[in-house]
C-alpha cells in the first residue's frame, strides 16, 4: 500500500467500512445461533477493521498540507493490531462518546481503554486459538462467554455508527454518492407524469 492518491484514500477508506460493517452483521448471525467465540471473533475483526480509517485521514491530511507520507509507517500501522485497536478507541472518544466536562467519563474511557489494549488483543486470542496455562486446555467455546460476545458485538455496532457519522461530515466520496442519489430521485420525479395530463406514447 503505497502511493495513493487522495481520491483512492478516501475509496479505500469506504471499503474498508464496508468491510467491517459485514463482519458485524455476521458477527450477530454467530450470536443468535449461540457461536459465541467465534461471534466475539468476527466482531473484535469489524473493531480492528474500523480503526484503519483514522489511520488513512491522517495520510489525507498529510496530503492536503503537501507533505509526502511515509509510506513504510503507514503500511505498518495499517498492518499493527496494537495500532488499530488505539486508533479505533481515539475514534470512538471522539465521534462515539458524549462529551462530559463535568466528570471527564469519556476521557477516562479512553484512558481505560486505552490501558486494555493488550487484554483485548489477548482476548480475541482466546477466542480464535486452542491453548493452554498452567496445566488447564483453554478451548474458545468455553473461554468466550454469551456476555462477552454480547457486549462486542453491540459496542462493534456502536462503533460502526459513530463512523457512518464522521464518514458523512468527512468523505467526499460520500458527498458524491449523495449527490447522484439525489439526481436520480429529481430525475425520477421529473419523469413521472403529472396527475391529470397526457402524456405521449
Amino acid at each position: 500500500m503505497k502511493n495513493l492518491s487522495e481520491r483512492e484514500l478516501h475509496e479505500l477508506r469506504l471499503a474498508v467500512f464496508d468491510n467491517a460493517e459485514a463482519l458485524q452483521k455476521e458477527a450477530e448471525l454467530l450470536l443468535a445461533h449461540g457461536m459465541h467465540s467465534r461471534a466475539y471473533l468476527l466482531a473484535h475483526f469489524c473493531f480492528e477493521e474500523l480503526g484503519k480509517i483514522p489511520i488513512l485521514v491522517g495520510v489525507v491530511g498529510q496530503l492536503r498540507k503537501g507533505e509526502t507520507p511515509d509510506w513504510k509507517k503507514v503500511e505498518k500501522r495499517f498492518y499493527s493490531h496494537e495500532a488499530k485497536i488505539g486508533s479505533q478507541n481515539w475514534h470512538y472518544y471522539v465521534f462515539g462518546l458524549e462529551v462530559d466536562l463535568i466528570r471527564d467519563s469519556d476521557l477516562e474511557w479512553l484512558q481505560s481503554a486505552d490501558k486494555a489494549v493488550g487484554e483485548s488483543f489477548k482476548k480475541k486470542n482466546l477466542a480464535t486459538y486452542v491453548d493452554a496455562d498452567n496445566g488447564r486446555v483453554l478451548i474458545p467455546s468455553q473461554e468466550i462467554t454469551k456476555g462477552d460476545a454480547t457486549n462486542m458485538v453491540a459496542f462493534a455496532f456502536d462503533c460502526l455508527r459513530a463512523h457512518w457519522q464522521s464518514e458523512k461530515l468527512t468523505n467526499p466520496v460520500l458527498y458524491d454518492y449523495e449527490d447522484r442519489q439525489c439526481a436520480a430521485q429529481q430525475g425520477a420525479q421529473t419523469d413521472e407524469p403529472v396527475s391529470g395530463s397526457a402524456t405521449l406514447p
